[in-house]
């Protein structure tokens, strides 16, 4: 499963309405978000609607010179596509004395406003996904914030426990199957049913993707994959077993192999999704063959959620050197995804 560079192939169908979330107002959201929206590309694929504040997108230096088109709109069905123009529900949310590349209770605030204003829209059937600029779990913390991240605030929206993220690229797919929780706590978390749900998730993603037949691949928890129960009993306890379960479903599934080397063989991909145990397992090899050019998806809610496998980059904000790109191929990904979510 990979990310592709096409659109949505939608030239025959009704593009997807997709509202894109402004994120944190005091890193780089804004200015990847007016940047993505000045590719014809996305247009071709979807209709975007914007959810943030009018003035913090009007300053930011993504507009490249280009005097800023901002249309407010009140409801989504008055968005169109249209090369350039941000079509935007304007939430009014972030004071002027928000100072950028510091996380505040204020933007924090205001970025879960973007997310949960985003997340009505597609409950209620008015948009088909929700795709998210970077957010910052300080700032969002400072405004009160209790939940680990923002997937975990998703699922108590949607009412839903099973999900799985994933990392999606152009060479290959990572997913997880805890994902922030202390390293303490974590490997109480690899249960057969967890591990079985990521695998399942997976095979499904990379199916909609277009993989007839994915290949997943399953990494171990502890060191040379357990040596039999002598490192640890997780892999014969519950991954294995959640493995065979899923051939046993008709999934093309193996493992569990030790980390080290498994993830080696993402640099000619063997498997069309990796299965990681754990935030960081796999996230390095990604991240070393693919930095600033994933997608983070969530699968198995019933809103389609993505978001840019980046932060809120304080370090460069407001200096009109940030990369949009990603930002366009999160939005292009979301816009196929949520096409083929339509036949299912």
């Amino acid at each position: 499963m990979s990310e592709g560079s096409g659109g949505a192939g939608t030239t025959s169908a009704r593009l997807p309405r997709i509202a894109v979330a402004m994120g944190d107002p005091a890193g780089i959201g804004a200015e990847i978000v007016v940047g993505a929206l000045r590719d014809p590309e996305v247009f071709r694929a979807c209709v975007p609607v914007v959810i943030g504040d009018a003035g913090v997108l009007g300053r930011s230096p993504g507009w490249r010179g280009a005097e800023p088109r901002i249309v407010r709109i009140g409801d989504v069905e008055e968005a169109h596509p249209e090369v350039g123009v941000i079509h935007l529900i304007d939430l009014a949310n972030v004071p002027g004395s928000l100072r950028l590349a510091v996380a505040s209770a204020e933007g924090g605030r205001a970025s879960v406003e973007y997310l949960a204003k985003g997340v009505e829209l597609a409950l209620a059937g008015r948009v088909e996904a929700v795709v998210s600029a970077p957010l910052n779990k300080e700032a969002m913390k400072k405004a009160g914030f209790h939940y680990l991240d923002e997937y975990e605030y998703l699922s108590d929206l949607c009412g839903v426990d099973e999900y799985t993220v994933l990392m999606v690229t152009r060479r290959f797919t990572l997913a997880s199957v805890t994902l922030h929780v202390p390293m303490r706590e974590m490997a109480n978390l690899i249960t057969k049913d967890r591990v079985l749900m990521a695998i399942r998730h997976s095979d499904r993603a990379a199916r909609a993707a277009g993989t007839p037949n994915p290949r997943i691949g399953v990494a171990a928890l502890n060191p040379h994959a357990g040596e039999g129960g002598t490192l640890g009993t997780e892999e014969v306890e519950a991954i294995r077993p959640a493995v065979e379960a899923a051939r046993a479903e008709g999934i093309d599934a193996h493992g569990p192999y030790p980390a080290d080397t498994f993830f080696m063989t993402a640099r000619e991909p063997a498997y069309d999704v990796y299965v990681g145990m754990y935030h960081d397992q796999g996230r390095i090899a990604l991240k070393l063959l693919e930095f600033g050019r994933a997608t983070t998806m969530a699968e198995g809610l019933p809103v389609l959620f993505c978001t840019v496998g980046h932060g809120t980059a304080y370090d460069i904000v407001g200096k009109g050197v940030a990369r949009w790109e990603n930002m366009r191929d999160t939005i292009l990904l979301a816009a196929r995804r949520a096409v083929t979510r339509r036949q299912e």
